[in-house]
């Protein structure tokens, strides 16, 4: 037997042990949306309900950029219909009620038809189609675009970060006067491949910014505050971060607001962690025991179970292959994955919606599976927030088993892939990235060799937005063989290029 279908088998007993303890919290309903890569997703209130916008490309169709519209017309019931909104993908979306007329509107940025960054403000109409307003935006890509009231001045601005067709990145603020949009004079350092989230950390009523990415000088973490009508840079370092995400929430629920930040480090290697505030604008990087450490990563926050304090969702990928995990926040002891079952996915996102309206937060999860299917599922959360769930006899999760690599011999072989230049011909393409048969002397050794030999070998890599994974371990160089062939003639279907690292 090979260890991987040892760790199969430990896997699937774990999920049955799981399955019990969670009583199927989140499940897939009939009916999902499709697929896309490079995808993002946000759920829009329309009538009381809540519907689904969807944005993407499919591999095997040019990377053609698809926004796909799912209103509710039954119980669990989506149905696809026709939209004015245009098509994108390696974007983000946000929604609120941007002209005060009771109907909730989107913000888009990302990659249009014909390789052209596209982005606007859509109106919501009183038929379910939507009307762009006239004030301009700039397209970006790989990066965030947020609504929220920075300068409180009663009226949403928008926030929005990433990079253009000439590589130039950006972080900007529209200020919103009477509905009219027009680019603030404000400044501030440009990110890709990250997010710059609004949050209010000193209370004052206007919104301060957390900036993860990759900058001019490399990947960065800052807060910057609000204050004399701009913002300065709060002096407290964080780690840099790209192929990353942060996000707000109150965790410990004592007013001052905390945030998580996930992705990639300046070492190449997964990075997770929460920061408590422990007094004004202070925070202190709390290490939480068996968070899953993830790169690529997306990150949404909502109270899922009810219970009175922020959770969160993550999408990404660790050094071995994509997760979606939710983090329950368990009072007095932190973060513990909650062990939903969802399929793990990269290059997507994970989204908090309550689209039954029982008061619980189910979920869209979206991206690339570690199969390379592309995903598009929902999830019905089956918690009851009325129920007091007794948090002290709650049953004990179980922990993913810790596999021992001294043992052997194991072999190995390394693989990524990326939707990018890596050969600098100035077009972007679908590409697989595979070793040959190596053993591995200490853990990720190989990981690191390939990722080295890629940063020389290819000028484009960096700017990749896929992380390094490794196979699991097999038993002889027979198996491994057969696996990698399987592997790479599951990239060669989905019409990747496939380029052989040997050394």
């Amino acid at each position: 037997m090979t260890k991987f279908s040892i760790n199969l088998f430990i896997l699937i007993t774990l999920n049955l042990l799981v399955s019990i303890t969670q009583a199927q919290v989140f499940t897939e309903i009939n009916k999902q949306p499709q697929g896309l890569a490079n995808s993002t997703g946000i759920w829009i209130l329309r009538e009381s309900k809540l519907d689904l916008l969807h944005s993407g490309e499919l591999v095997n169709n040019k990377m053609q950029p698809k926004t796909n519209y799912y209103k509710q017309t039954a119980q669990d019931q989506f149905t696809i219909t026709n939209n004015s909104l245009p098509a994108f993908s390696r974007g983000d979306m946000d929604v609120a009620d941007f002209n005060k007329d009771g109907l909730q509107d989107v913000v888009l940025t990302g990659l249009g038809l014909g390789n052209k960054p596209v982005a606007g403000v859509f109106l919501q109409q009183t038929n379910g189609t939507f009307a762009r307003i006239p004030s301009f935006i700039d397209g970006l890509i790989d990066g965030s675009v947020e609504f929220g009231d920075f300068d409180n001045d009663g009226d949403l601005d928008i926030l929005i970060a990433g990079g253009d067709n000439n590589r130039m990145i950006f972080t900007r603020i529209y200020e919103n006067t009477e509905g009219k949009l027009t680019e603030s004079k404000i400044s501030l350092p440009g990110i890709q491949f990250g997010s710059a989230r609004w949050g209010d950390i000193n209370r004052n009523g206007s919104l301060d910014i957390l900036l993860t990415g990759l900058s001019g000088s490399g990947p960065i973490t800052r807060i910057y505050i609000y204050q004399n009508n701009g913002y300065k840079l709060l002096p407290q370092m964080f780690p840099g971060l790209k192929h990353s995400d942060g996000a707000w929430l109150d965790y410990n629920l004592d007013n001052m607001l905390d945030f998580v930040v996930s992705g990639t480090s300046t070492y190449g290697t997964p990075y997770t962690r929460v920061f408590r505030a422990y007094k004004e604008m202070q925070f202190e990087e709390q290490r939480e025991n068996g968070m899953r450490q993830l790169m690529n990563s997306k990150i949404d926050v909502s109270d899922f179970d009810a219970d009175g304090d922020p959770d969160f969702v993550i999408s990404g990928e660790s050094l071995e292959r994509p997760y979606t995990i939710v983090f329950e926040n368990r009072k007095n002891v932190g973060f513990i994955d909650y062990m939903a079952g969802l399929t793990g996915v990269s290059n997507g996102i994970a989204r908090w919606g309550d689209y039954d309206g029982d008061g619980d937060f189910d979920l869209f999860v979206t991206g690339i599976d570690v199969c390379y299917n592309l995903i598009g599922n929902i999830y019905r959360n089956n918690l009851n927030p009325e129920i007091d769930r007794q948090e002290d006899n709650m049953d004990i999760f179980i922990e993913s088993p810790i596999v021992d690599y001294t043992r052997g011999p194991y072999y190995y072989f390394v693989f990524s892939s990326c939707f990018c230049d890596i050969e600098g011909k100035g077009v972007k393409s679908y590409n697989m990235l595979v070793s040959n048969i190596h053993q591995e002397k200490d853990d990720f050794n190989l990981t690191y060799k390939f990722n080295e030999i890629l940063l020389e070998k290819f000028p484009g890599w960096p700017w990749t937005d896929r992380g390094h994974r490794t196979s699991n371990a097999f038993t002889s160089v027979k198996d491994a063989e057969e696996g990698r062939l399987q592997v790479i003639g599951g990239y060669t279907n989905d019409d990747f290029k496939i380029h052989y690292i040997n050394w």
